[in-house]
């Protein structure tokens, strides 16, 4: 009798990393999560630890047999390029943590999950922003991600840093008054802006730090706050520039389904009127959709290259999904 097999994926960011158990018919069996795994943030060794420990975890959570075949599939921020992607494969095949492994990046999982791995395209905007689509024809197509030194327009950091910004040409005179002055103050905890310098450089000086502030821009921008608005908008633009220069790569009509990702877009009510204004003026074709699976289960899907899940898989772990987010409604 052969044996049952199972896949895990496994989404690895920045600052956590989540990962999912189904069978092979698409039953959802484990869900865990772990600590972060981007490539480029951390250690090789740490990385391999926390996906192999999580791999684990999720493995005697299903009570998962001994000697079942297990699939693993990771998408893990960082991995930018093919040769990182062989790299992180070969690190976890020495654990033998499972009897196949993929790894790739984590946009590529929040791609196929998006879209149950049809042509569609996501617009990312955390810490950090990139495009990244599916033309009909599978060719696979990016625009920025370039990192916060020299892109990531529209996402956390880039809010944050404005924000900041804007905070301290204001205490110097140079600027437009803004409420996120005092906003800036009560973050820092410090009693004058000038204080609050030594804080950004020394306990703040990383994007994630700074993005952290992005929340205050846009709770400004609600309060009718002029300056933060103006931040607001042009991240909103940014944001926008992506899916226009990525449309036509898609679609010669410029016809484009489009799921946003990411926290920023928490508030994407206060996006969207710009972005899709930008977008009509563009003559793009934007239709906005909500992703089918979150970017573990994208990363599952992913092995329907390999033959290890095909569409029937994908329409039981469709139907498993709804059942439990039904049961938690």
């Amino acid at each position: 009798m052969m044996n049952k097999k199972y896949i895990i994926g496994i989404d690895g960011g920045g600052t956590k990393s989540v990962g999912c158990l189904v069978d092979g018919e698409g039953n959802i069996l484990a869900q865990g999560k772990t600590g972060a795994t981007n490539y480029l943030q951390k250690d090789e060794e740490l990385i391999v630890q926390r996906i192999c420990g999580l791999v684990q975890e999720l493995k005697q959570n299903a009570h998962v047999p001994a000697n079942a075949p297990v699939f693993l599939a990771v998408g893990l921020s960082g991995l930018g390029n093919e040769k990182l992607c062989r790299n992180m494969e070969n690190l976890l095949r020495k654990e033998a943590c499972a009897v196949n492994i993929l790894a790739t990046s984590d946009v590529a999982s929040a791609l196929a999950g998006a879209f149950a791995g049809e042509p569609g395209a996501i617009l990312i905007s955390g810490t950090g922003s990139i495009a990244y689509g599916k033309a009909p024809d599978g060719k696979i197509y990016r625009v920025g991600g370039w990192g916060y030194l020299v892109g990531d327009e529209g996402a956390g950091f880039d809010i944050g840093r404005r924000g900041i910004a804007a905070a301290l040409t204001d205490w110097d005179g140079r600027g437009e008054k803004t409420i996120l002055r005092p906003r800036l103050e009560e973050h820092f905890k410090v009693g004058s802006i000038n204080e609050a310098v030594p804080e950004i450089y020394v306990n703040y000086a990383t994007r994630g730090a700074l993005a952290k502030f992005a929340p205050f821009v846009f709770e400004a921008a609600r309060e009718g706050d002029a300056v933060a608005t103006a931040i607001i908008n042009l991240a909103a633009k940014k944001l926008a520039d992506h899916i226009i220069a990525m449309a036509p790569r898609i679609n010669k009509k410029k016809e484009v389904q489009l799921a946003l990702v990411g926290n920023i877009f928490r508030s994407k009510e206060m996006l969207l009127p710009v972005m899709q204004n930008q977008w009509q003026l563009a003559d793009c074709r934007i239709e906005i959709k909500e992703p089918i699976f979150p970017a573990e289960f994208g990363a599952v899907l992913l092995m329907k290259e390999s033959g290890i899940v095909d569409d029937q898989f994908i329409q039981n772990l469709q139907k498993t999904m709804k059942n439990e987010f039904d049961s938690n409604a």
